[in-house]
């Protein structure tokens, strides 16, 4: 007998596969999908979305037919240090073991390789995660904690999608009618799967924004057990990052206020402890829990924490793989600010885990510390916090022409961190370009440096005076430069009826 949640049966894998380089790579770990039969004996709702916020911090989620396994595959986080290595403001200081220097040097752009394959893959797996719990719950439910839980999906899958399309074309202002990225959805048909072409740009923000709205108004009033599941105030935020994308600078600005009310900054004892613990950080919206059984975390070295923090046990400090900050954003950085504690002022001698003390060089980041001393990586990941809402609220009021309001809330953000600052912008171009100094500081590392460089049309600048960027990675790129847009990968259309050869993106000169 069914109980009564109404849970209906998930569809058949080949009825949802989307045809992204076959079934088995879109498919989810055994581990993290959730059957009838286990709805069934436990019909609680969260275990429907745990999987889907399993999928964050999934291990091995391409599942290559020979068994290798990517050291660079490790969920969200894998990609989001992509984007900041393709920008110009990480550095990685040497090319050992290899993992990470082809982002930096742009030598992986060829649609052949499995590294075009592995972000593709990696969100479409991550919107068939949500597909398969608003295939779980039927819409007609009262079931609160049910209904919160298809919110949740409604708001991850917006969330996919939304990268997906940054990643694949440019910024949306100016390229509407575009091609984006095929769209999937949870009651689209095999054969829709298997012939699905490129959306026009407006037309995934259409999906995207509609997919948010539904996601609002399930999540409203719903209180959730941690950071770790989608509440009212992070699809508020996915919405202002969306209305930020679209130019639409008013409608940012309240959606991040109402995001962010309630959380507070993080604090100076925050800012020295490191990005470790979503229990120690209240700033934090959005997160995950990385405990030592996280299968990122089995392996010690497959992890966020291994290929960007200078402390911890990893590939950055085995191989001197450091991710440092660039020369040109370090000395934007006054010296009365906080944050400038977050990389290595010269070299240095400082802790690592496993190694003792440890001569950083110059630049290096302290800002991803380490929770551990036993070199498992486990610390805490974070994909949303009320510092990013209030920038996008300063920039939001500034190119709506609330030019004080703006300066306002700026000013009594980075006094937490600097306490001497004043913000001079005159103009709206001055002060969007001032919050966007204050994003590339606060937000290294986190992921938004790329699309940042992309909505506001910036070039790529490795080649100044003082670089410290390597010479085998010195480029430049004017904005909107073939380089911003990744290939679609061959599998797809080699497998997709929709997609040709024409349909692609053009290879960058590099």
């Amino acid at each position: 007998m069914k109980k009564k949640y109404y849970i209906i049966a998930l569809l058949a894998t080949t009825a949802l596969s989307f045809s992204s380089c076959s079934e088995d790579f879109f498919d989810a770990n055994p581990g993290d999908r959730v059957t009838e039969g286990q709805l069934e004996e436990n019909p609680n709702p969260n275990a429907l979305v745990n999987g889907m916020n399993a999928f964050m911090i999934q291990f091995n989620s391409l599942e290559r037919e020979n068994g290798e396994e990517r050291h660079n595959d490790f969920g969200y986080m894998a990609t989001a240090l992509s984007m900041e290595l393709w920008g110009d403001d990480m550095v990685q200081y040497t090319s050992n073991y290899g993992w990470y220097y082809d982002d930096y040097q742009y030598s992986n752009r060829g649609y052949e390789f499995l590294e075009a394959a592995r972000h593709w893959n990696y969100f479409y797996k991550l919107i068939r995660t949500a597909n398969d719990v608003l295939t779980g719950i039927v819409s007609d439910t009262e079931d609160p904690e049910m209904l919160a839980a298809r919110g949740q999906a409604y708001a991850m899958r917006a969330f996919a999608h939304h990268v997906l399309v940054q990643l694949y074309q440019h910024t949306y202002k100016g390229h509407e009618d575009a091609p984006g990225i095929p769209i999937v959805t949870e009651d689209m048909t095999s054969e829709q799967l298997n012939n699905n072409p490129r959306k026009k740009v407006s037309e995934v923000y259409a999906q995207i924004e509609n997919d948010l709205k539904q996601a609002c108004e399930l999540l409203k009033g719903w209180e959730r057990p941690s950071s770790v599941y989608i509440n009212y105030a992070v699809a508020k935020g996915f919405e202002a990052r969306v209305h930020l994308c679209k130019e639409e600078w008013k409608e940012a600005a309240e959606a991040a206020e109402e995001a962010v009310a309630g959380f507070p900054v993080m604090d100076k004892a925050g800012l020295k402890e490191g990005f470790v613990s979503m229990d120690n950080n209240p700033s934090w919206m959005w997160s995950s829990d990385v405990t030592s059984q996280s299968s990122i975390a089995i392996g010690g070295i497959t992890n966020f924490t291994s290929h960007v923090s200078s402390t911890a046990y990893g590939y950055a400090t085995a191989g001197e793989m450091y991710k440092n900050i660039s020369s040109e954003l370090f000395n934007k950085i006054p010296d009365t600010d906080a944050r400038k504690d977050w990389w290595c002022k010269s070299d240095s001698l400082v802790f690592v885990v496993g190694a003792g003390m440890v001569k950083l060089p110059k630049y290096a980041n302290l800002k991803f510390g380490y929770y551990d001393t036993e070199g498992n990586n486990f610390n805490d990941l974070c994909y949303m916090r009320a510092e990013e809402m209030l920038l996008i609220a300063a920039e939001g009021y500034a190119m709506s022409g609330n030019l004080p309001q703006a300066k306002s809330i700026l000013e009594d953000f980075v006094q937490t961190r600097q306490p001497d600052y004043k913000c001079t912008a005159n103009s709206v171009a001055e002060m969007q370009n001032e919050v966007w100094v204050q994003r590339r500081i606060e937000l290294w590392g986190e992921g938004f440096a790329w699309f940042d460089l992309k909505r506001l049309k910036k070039p790529i600048i490795r080649k100044y005076e003082g670089t410290n960027h390597n010479d085998d990675a010195m480029f430049d790129f004017p904005a909107e430069d073939p380089i911003f847009n990744l290939r679609i990968p061959r599998t797809e259309i080699q497998n997709n009826g929709g997609i040709s050869e024409t349909d692609n993106n053009p290879m960058p000169n590099v």
